[in-house]
């Protein structure tokens, strides 16, 4: 067998919750602003009057939210949706969510990293809900696609061993043979399940340039994508996809949609295994591809070549990490406020008139009255500027607030 050889990896799907925040962005149980509940009921109305989505106001990557007609089962009354995301929102009178947001497979492809993708999302949601919320990951899935490795001749029935799943997602004692699922395309595997749906964690490994010939002509923009990474245009490619629902990132305390990024590795190697093993040296990870041995154990067949690459999937370091995200954030927030600033400025200096309102006023005038005029209206509040940068640093969560 020649060299198996990763050839794109990362996040397929993304769903995250949302709800308002207090400011500790703690999440926090309140119902949806009422001006914004009477501005979806108009559009929906408006949809369903239409007997079609209608164009809304928000926009989201250059691509125009549609409301829908209708919303969906449970709390969900409205429904925006475009090409990359789609997005339901709830009163918020069940349960502390306000919003549940899925964002497509192809626009998270086309972001050059996880951290990218949670930015602007993030964007979006302040944009529609306001700056406090709590942003949490409600399920994530993770996937390696590679070439050279033929998962239709493998020994498929006896050499992948996973785990039962047992309560909160934890992997019980009792590894378990081969897949539970195993379907067909003209006499060969073709896919390979193991683990419900419904679990907490699950896995499918699946004749991804098959599928696409045969289901989903329009995601050939994959062919760019593993060809930048070796694929030769010819070769077959087959996907190992772990889907991670909100029962399992609970039991890995992940949380915070900012955390997400530089967690990716350590959520590979628990679905997949290290690379070498554990720290007592044996195999680990919730499914592995073996080679069978003597050993009446099989938790301890050594992992197989092919398997040992798909280990190593999430191993490099150009995913954004968490500081990253934040990072981008905050340079996002400060451009947005200092436009804030100097329209509010040049305002000021409209409605105070005089010499700051003149032919040749500049900001220097303005900030010098702001400094005069500031100090004294803190002295009427009781309060300091200090005071209230230190609680703007904690509001936003700058990374070095505790550290002055």
């Amino acid at each position: 067998m020649q060299n198996v050889n990763i050839v794109g990896r990362g996040v397929d799907t993304l769903v995250l919750n949302v709800s308002y925040a207090d400011k500790q962005f703690q999440p926090i149980k309140q119902e949806l602003d009422a001006d914004l509940q009477d501005e979806l009921n108009s559009l929906q109305g408006e949809a369903r009057i239409n007997e079609s989505p209608v164009v809304t106001e928000w926009a989201f990557k250059g691509f125009n939210l549609f409301m829908k007609e209708k919303g969906s089962r449970g709390q969900w009354k409205w429904i925006l949706t475009c090409p990359l995301v789609t997005l339901a929102i709830s009163r918020g009178r069940l349960n502390q969510m306000i919003a549940q947001v899925r964002l497509s497979s192809e626009y998270l492809w086309s972001c050059e990293t996880v951290s990218d993708a949670v930015v602007e999302v993030s964007l979006l949601l302040y944009d529609l809900f306001g700056e406090y919320l709590w942003v949490q990951v409600s399920e994530v899935d993770l996937c390696a696609d590679s070439i050279r490795w033929d998962v239709a001749s493998t020994n498929w029935q006896e050499c992948f061993v996973s785990r039962a799943v047992g309560q909160n997602g934890r992997p019980a004692d009792a590894p378990v043979d081969g897949p539970d699922v195993a379907r067909l395309r003209w006499k060969q595997i073709a896919t390979l399940d193991f683990g419900k749906h419904t679990s907490p964690i699950s896995c499918c490994i699946y004749h991804k340039s098959a599928e696409i010939r045969q289901k989903s002509p329009t995601k050939v923009w994959f062919h760019d994508l593993w060809k930048r990474n070796g694929w030769d245009g010819e070769s077959e490619v087959w996907r190992v996809e772990f889907r991670l629902t909100r029962e399992f990132l609970h039991s890995v305390h992940l949380e915070d949609v900012h955390d997400l990024p530089e967690r990716l590795p350590s959520l590979w190697e628990y679905c997949a295994g290290r690379p070498g093993g554990g720290s007592d040296g044996l195999p680990d990870g919730w499914l592995r591809y073996v080679i069978p041995t003597e050993d009446t154990n099989r938790s301890r067949w050594p992992v197989h070549p092919a398997w040992a690459v798909i280990q190593q999937a999430f191993s490099t370091e150009d995913e954004g990490l968490g500081p990253l995200v934040r990072e981008r954030i905050r340079e996002k927030n400060i451009r947005q406020g200092l436009a804030s600033v100097i329209g509010y400025l040049s305002t000021l200096s409209a409605w105070v008139g005089g010499n700051l309102a003149g032919r040749d006023t500049d900001i220097s005038l303005i900030l010098h009255w702001l400094y005069e005029t500031g100090a004294d209206y803190l002295d009427e509040k009781g309060c300091s500027f200090a005071d209230l940068v230190r609680q703007k640093r904690l509001l936003y969560r700058s990374d070095d607030e505790l550290a002055s």
